[in-house]
């Protein structure tokens, strides 16, 4: 990976930053071919103004997109904003007006994706999460190019590479991610299988301005004067972290990756070309109030448990059709938190243990467990599309 100096938002300079920090990676031809379909995405969250630094910056964004449409890619951006917003045609737009990415895309001539449709993907191989609903623009794209914001994050630690993929659950299908994994461990197991399933091509950081403290959005701007760049996220993030003063190894996706052996936990597998780590590390920047210090984890606030508990109602729930279960016990026994057993009239699901992995759903091959929602969900769900 690299990382190149850009202290300010200047078009020009930002523009040969991001140019420099992918040639120092062998140049954009060696992860995009001419013809290429890719969707680039931004770390847009809740669209809000580049001086809030909660989004990634618009001459970020302008800088790789050019960078693309000049190697002969075809370019769409797209998002599904976070913090509770619908997937709508509506508040795409409104983000992407507030974040300054329509005037980027006006000038530059690339698409803005403005479909709120989604679809399930399959993924097999995954560890923790064997199918997620993705926006439409991954399924029609060659590839992607991740351009992330350098934040705290009071349930991750870190927003960078790594999290930043986790926008392409649509809508509020994230709460329900959330509920199915509170627990930060399993959290970034889920994150790694969405990166094991799509595989981005490349990693771009906006780290000229990051934020500390309690982001994704409670935070405040700090300035960071870098561009990184780099083709595997948890590396990229590795070495943010070093950049920006943290323990790697308190970040739990990072954690993640080392235990699935990803990744060597002092980072020696790693090269870092460009600006040496002594020469742009950041002092004294400030991490979450959730963070409980250097080994201690990330401590559990209020609304997060909100936000589980109100994804758990929305999420749909795995229920039995007796009259198809064989009572063959396969359900029983991929089920991770023990809440399946089988009785002589079919699989029993202990709905107070399930937590929402649709593990048994995807392994009955008698089609007798189905997914619906709950009449508090099914309640919920109006409300939201009312």
């Amino acid at each position: 990976m690299s990382i190149v100096s850009c202290p300010l938002y200047r078009p020009g300079e930002v523009t040969e930053a991001v140019r420099r920090a992918v040639d120092l990676l062998g140049g954009i031809g060696r992860f995009i071919p001419a013809g290429s379909q890719v969707m680039l995405k931004p770390n847009l969250l809740q669209g809000l103004p580049p001086e809030r630094a909660v989004a990634t910056h618009p001459e970020v964004i302008r800088a790789v997109a050019l960078l693309l449409i000049q190697a002969g890619a075809t370019v769409t951006l797209a998002d599904s904003p976070g913090g509770g917003i619908r997937y709508t045609s509506g508040n795409l737009r409104h983000a992407y007006d507030a974040a300054g990415y329509a005037r980027v895309a006006e000038e530059l001539g690339f698409t803005l994706n403005f479909s709120p449709g989604y679809s399930v993907r399959s993924h097999p191989d995954g560890e923790v999460v064997k199918q997620f609903p993705l926006i439409d623009p991954v399924l029609g794209a060659d590839t992607i190019v991740s351009v992330s914001k350098a934040k705290g994050h009071i349930l991750t630690l870190l927003t960078g590479a790594t999290k930043n993929l986790f926008g392409v659950i649509p809508g509020l299908e994230k709460p329900v991610f959330h509920a199915r994994f509170p627990e930060p461990e399993r959290f970034a197991g889920m994150l790694l299988d969405l990166h094991a399933l799509l595989r981005p091509a490349l990693h771009i950081v906006d780290a000229v301005v990051g934020m500390e403290g309690d982001g994704p959005t409670g935070g405040d701007p700090r300035q960071v004067g870098v561009i990184l760049a780099g083709t595997n996220a948890v590396a990229v993030d590795y070495v943010l972290c070093r950049v920006l003063g943290m323990e790697p190894l308190d970040v739990p996706v990072i954690r993640a990756a080392v235990a699935r052996g990803w990744l060597d936990e002092k980072g020696a597998d790693i090269a870092v070309l460009g600006e040496p780590l002594e020469h742009v590390k950041v002092r004294n920047f400030k991490k979450p109030s959730t963070y409980r210090g250097e080994g201690k984890g990330i401590r559990e606030k209020r609304f997060l448990r909100a936000l589980y508990t109100l994804g758990r109602v929305y999420a749909m729930r795995p229920r039995t059709v007796r009259h198809r279960c064989t009572c063959c016990g396969k359900c029983a026994a991929i089920c991770p938190a023990g809440a399946i057993r089988i009785e002589r009239g079919g699989a029993v699901i202990d709905l107070s243990r399930c937590i929402r992995c649709y593990c048994c759903h995807e392994m009955c091959t008698d089609n007798a467990i189905m997914l619906e929602q709950g009449i508090a969900g099914k309640v919920m769900a109006k409300i939201i599309r009312a």
